[in-house]
């Protein structure tokens, strides 16, 4: 707050020393409405694209943790069903040989004994058996919910068994009324003269998985921001299963949702690229959701691909936009009102220092608030994420504010000049930068060699090396490091992020290669004027493969002098 106090009183006795013209109120109040608007934007944009980008970075973070998991459930299921087919198909064959004088009538045969049979190695029932009739339709089995289940969405696949007269013996299913984890083998059951009579499935239960799927239903119960947690398993290219990896009532879907989940997955399977993450964010009902999805192929089984879908509700993200809209509509309202105070006071007072120093003050004094605020929950709770972002979102807001101050008062005020350690100034100026570009996701390095005096105004200094450190954090890369190097007097910002084409006009006022960033364009004709004023020479290298240096040459000065 007491950065905002010092700026209001610098830029009102800097207009009492200016000796221009007097502007009209027409253009006057043109001028604060650009200052206002230049500044308003940026606070709001910078706001809104710290809390968009931080948001979909945590989302990013939690698909990845969630599809770690779930991959490694895959794999182990994968794992177990290779160890598993031979001996699901030896017992597919005992219960066949056993059906052969039943051929005709296989739904009337009472299969208690050849159950026990299969399952005599075993201290629990992990196979059991089931046969449809001709339709398609359970009617015999030895698990009872299965009856009347309808496999017709499989016939596909059963005919392809038959046609290469083989017993076919499926991958892990997921049992959704059940949540367990199934491996079917198949096989059409021929009466005597020679005619499909059913279909004969002898199925295998994976009770190791299902410990690994409560893992990450607990994981995934953690996030209230999840609506669903799927991962669809598919074989040759075709729909084989899904997998429900959230805790959800058990169903037992009908044959429409499966051919509903089967079109669903080849809608999903169209628009992805392997190990490519597709974002997409939708409106339903009135309600945001990001939908992520990712398709990889397993590690296991080059015929087989995974893809992870995870739809998150938007409602907190939502929350936040539109308490930063009522803050910049709040802002924007204030500066109005300072307009149309100044306009209606003018007769009386000087309209000029009047107007500046009273709109300055009501765009100061809701941004004080702010900062007081936080400042006072900060006391109370601590500091957490939330306050974290919004004083990152201060400083760099203060240092937009000093731009804009600075080149308002810049021809009305001559600052004193003093003798400085340069490297002094230059570690305070980094360690107040730290926490913004940690937020941003990228690292900064400070090395400094030797102890240069320098004699130049403080105010000056601080805007040189500041804006070097804001642009720096603007255009570097994610995830990349920021070097600033200190040598005697050889001072350097080290960036990696896109090339400077035009080095030239870089430093003109409102110039900016990346119009995507945002700012002001202010930042660098500032330097351009201090250096120019105080003969530091500047050097400007920027390529693809090096990446971009700022090098500033300051005179160092004794202690003598």
């Amino acid at each position: 707050m007491v950065f905002l106090n010092k700026k209001a009183l610098e830029l009102k006795n800097s207009l009492k020393r200016l000796h221009i013209k007097k502007l009209s109120t027409t253009s006057f109040v043109a001028l604060f409405i650009t200052i206002l608007l230049l500044t308003s934007t940026a606070i709001y944009y910078l706001l809104r694209q710290n809390i968009i980008e931080n948001d979909l970075k945590e989302k990013k973070i939690l698909f990845y943790k969630i599809q770690s998991q779930s991959n490694a459930l895959l794999s182990q299921m994968l794992y177990n069903y290779h160890i598993m087919k031979e001996k699901i198909l030896y017992k597919h064959h005992i219960v066949k040989n056993y059906l052969k004088h039943n051929k005709d009538r296989p739904l009337d045969v009472n299969l208690t004994n050849i159950l026990a049979m299969i399952n005599s190695d075993n201290n629990k029932t992990l196979y059991n058996i089931e046969i449809s009739d001709k339709n398609y339709i359970l009617k015999n089995s030895t698990y009872k919910p299965d009856i009347n289940f309808d496999l017709s969405f499989a016939k596909e696949t059963f005919e392809e068994h038959y046609d290469a007269n083989t017993t076919g013996v499926c991958i892990p299913l997921f049992e959704k009324n059940l949540k367990r984890f199934m491996s079917y083998a198949d096989a059409y059951l021929i009466d005597k003269k020679g005619r499909k009579n059913g279909i004969l499935l002898v199925s295998y239960q994976y009770y190791e998985l299902k410990e690994k799927l409560l893992e990450i239903q607990k994981l995934i119960a953690q996030y209230k921001n999840i609506e669903s947690a799927k991962a669809y398993v598919l074989v040759n290219n075709k729909f084989h299963n899904y997998i429900e990896l959230q805790k959800n009532p058990p169903h037992k879907p009908s044959l429409e949702e499966m051919l509903s989940y089967i079109n669903n997955t080849q809608k999903i399977v169209k628009k992805l690229s392997n190990n490519q993450l597709k974002i997409q964010n939708y409106k339903t009902n009135d309600n945001y959701y990001t939908g992520m999805y990712l398709l990889v192929e397993s590690s296991l089984d080059k015929n087989i691909d995974i893809v992870y879908e995870i739809i998150l509700n938007n409602a907190t993200l939502q929350n936040k936009l539109k308490d930063l809209n009522f803050i910049f509509l709040f802002l924007l309202f204030i500066g109005l009102l300072a307009i149309l105070l100044s306009i209606s006071k003018e007769k009386k007072f000087n309209a000029q220092d009047k107007f500046m120093q009273s709109s300055m003050h009501e765009l100061k004094t809701p941004l004080s608030i702010i900062t007081l605020n936080n400042e006072l929950r900060e006391l109370e709770y601590g500091v957490d994420d939330y306050s974290q972002e919004i004083s990152n979102a201060i400083k760099t807001l203060k240092n937009s504010y000093d731009d804009i101050s600075f080149t308002l008062t810049n021809d009305g005020i001559n600052y004193p000049q003093e003798i400085f350690s340069l490297p002094k100034v230059l570690q305070e100026r980094v360690s107040y930068f730290k926490s913004i570009v940690a937020a941003k996701n990228k690292t900064l390095q400070l090395q400094i060699e030797g102890n240069c005096q320098i004699k130049i105004s403080l105010i000056e200094l601080i805007r040189l090396i500041d804006n070097n450190l804001s642009n720096a954090i603007k255009y570097s890369k994610p995830k990349s490091t920021i070097t600033v190097t200190l040598n005697n007097g050889d001072l350097s910002f080290h960036t990696f992020g896109e090339p400077i084409h035009n080095k030239e006009k870089i430093f003109e006022k409102y110039r900016r290669e990346n119009s995507v960033v945002g700012g002001h364009g202010l930042g660098l004709s500032i330097v351009k004027e201090i250096a120019k004023k105080y003969a530091i020479k500047i050097e400007l290298t920027s390529s693809q493969e090096n990446g971009t240096t700022f090098s500033y040459r300051f005179q160092c000065h004794t202690d003598d002098i």
